[in-house]
């Protein structure tokens, strides 16, 4: 193989020089050559010698290192002695000494006095009590047109860290007279159409009071109620309720309330008439903060029947505090005492046995919430049926008192709205509207005395926290009431308009003038009773 190599080394060798002499004689022609190649070429280096090394961790150093510190002494040396810590005193209570008693007095025109006094305990953690007097009359343009009230209250709470215990006693004394006759035809003295309804009132209660949300709540309280008037009708009564609560998880709460209002009626020697409602309220609720939800029923028992009562409510957020959709589907028992219906009309002469209890039931929704800081509104839109709905008549005899007439089912649509505006104490206003729209009534004509329609808009304003404005402007829509020969007719809608004003003269004085009906309209609403008219009445409060 080498041997070939130099036989071909040297040829390579002696064509480059044969090659170079042909470019330096370019005259001569190129010889032609021929190569055999014998073999391929296959270069191949010498095997080279390797080393093996193996490698090997060092021992371990088990000696522990003795390591030596100087830290130099340092010596501080300060100029002042600190002071000794002493507790100190508790200052005495900054807030202000309530005003506990005031005395209001003051006289009007149709003969008004008016006159209020109020006592109060002040602060205490032990207990609070308070008494509480008011009387105002007056004295109309049209015969035995008069009317008196007089309230007498006491009221009081005593605390022990675990209940609450308050209790009250009062009474009131409202005198009326039936003026509402035809004074052309009719004369009668003032003892004939003199009524006095007289209420002596005495309630007692108590109330745990738990250290957390968690634990069981409870709040019985007794009343009792003794009612009469001139006539001599006498109708005892005692409401006692017993309402209980559990929170049992974070947001849901058990609660229920035992109800009993027990009266019976008397009149001279005719049969005495017992009217009892008794009633079971158990409910579940869920409170979120963007869902609340009570559901329950209301097992009641009245008249000698049975009714189980649906009580269901729910507020959702829609948007959270300013849309809430707010609906439910509640049914419960209005109970027609003769307390309970002169309380609506005063003028009542005839009540009974053929009395009967009143079950309301609703289905509505509505929206309601806030908007800012200051607005606030609520709106409701209901389907509401009355079933044994009392409806006043004038007597036939000579109109100047009511009896009732049964109403077996009234139905009726109601839309309720209500916007308010409060700037903190300064300024505030609300305007709210109810519309009953009658749709139905299953035994009379006309819902006699029932007012479809009222509107009621109040304002108050603060000057300089002296001076207090404030104003109440009502509009009631026309009732249908019944004429002696079974016709009927409407009362005309009206507007009334009240103001008033005080100002405070230093801390202890304020100064004050109420004017009712400025508009002077003399509308009725009831049938035959017309109203006072322009009431104009002012004086003076002590404050201590």
């Amino acid at each position: 193989m080498n041997v070939y190599i130099k036989h071909i080394n040297r040829f390579l060798t002696v064509a480059g020089c044969v090659f170079l002499q042909q470019q330096a004689h370019a005259q001569e022609t190129l010889k032609q050559e021929t190569i055999d190649i014998i073999s391929n070429y296959r270069p191949k280096l010498r095997d080279a010698a390797k080393l093996n090394l193996t490698a090997s961790l060092p021992g371990f150093d088990t000696t522990r290192p003795k390591l030596q510190y100087q830290v130099p002494a340092l010596n501080l040396y300060f100029m002042y002695q600190p002071v000794p810590l002493k507790p100190l005193a508790l200052g005495k209570d900054s807030l202000d000494k309530l005003q506990n008693n005031f005395i209001k007095a003051g006289f009007g025109n149709l003969s008004t006095p008016l006159i209020q006094a109020g006592f109060g305990s002040g602060r205490n953690d032990k207990y609070n009590f308070g008494i509480y007097g008011s009387y105002t009359g007056s004295k109309g343009d049209i015969k035995n047109q008069d009317y008196s009230a007089l309230n007498v209250l006491a009221s009081g709470t005593y605390f022990t860290p675990i209940l609450e215990v308050n209790g009250a006693i009062g009474f009131d004394r409202n005198e009326v007279h039936y003026y509402g006759y035809d004074h052309s035809l009719y004369t009668f003295s003032k003892g004939d159409v003199k009524q006095a309804f007289s209420q002596f009132t005495a309630q007692a209660g108590v109330k745990n009071r738990p250290l957390n949300d968690w634990a069981f709540k409870f709040e019985p309280s007794a009343k009792f109620i003794y009612f009469s008037d001139s006539y001599k009708r006498k109708e005892p009564t005692v409401i006692i309720k017993v309402p209980v609560s559990k929170q049992l998880f974070e947001d849901i709460y058990i609660r229920a309330e035992g109800m009993f209002d027990l009266s019976s009626y008397k009149q001279d020697d005719q049969p005495q008439f017992n009217n009892n409602v008794v009633a079971i309220h158990p409910a579940l609720e869920i409170i979120k903060p963007r869902f609340v939800l009570h559901a329950g029923v209301n097992p009641t028992w009245t008249n000698k029947k049975f009714y189980l009562l649906p009580d269901i409510v729910n507020e959702s957020h829609i948007i959270y505090k300013k849309v809430i959709l707010s609906s439910g589907w509640t049914s419960y028992i209005n109970k027609n005492s003769y307390r309970n219906l002169v309380n609506q009309n005063p003028f009542l002469a005839s009540y009974g046995s053929g009395i009967l209890n009143t079950r309301v039931e609703e289905k509505y929704t509505g929206i309601k919430g806030t908007l800012g800081s200051h607005f606030n509104y609520n709106t409701k839109f209901a389907a509401v049926t009355y079933y044994n709905m009392p409806l006043f008549v004038n007597d036939s005899l000579d109109g100047k008192t009511f009896y009732t007439k049964n109403e077996e089912e009234l139905k009726a649509f109601n839309l309720h709205a209500e916007v308010g505006y409060i700037q903190e104490e300064k300024f505030q206003v609300r305007v709210s509207l109810d519309w009953f729209n009658y749709t139905k009534q299953k035994t009379e004509v006309k819902p006699w005395g029932l007012v479809p329609f009222r509107t009621d808009a109040f304002a108050q304003y603060s000057i300089a926290k002296k001076l207090h404005l404030n104003a109440n402007l009502y509009f009631l829509g026309s009732s249908y009431y019944q004429l002696p020969n079974k016709d009927f007719a409407k009362n005309k809608s009206a507007w009334d308009l009240n103001a008033g004003a005080n100002y405070d003269i230093g801390k202890n004085i304020n100064l004050w003038i109420n004017a009712n009906n400025l508009f002077n309209s003399h509308y009725q609403r009831w049938n035959g009773y017309q109203s006072y008219g322009l009431n104009v009445v002012g004086g003076v409060m002590i404050k201590f």
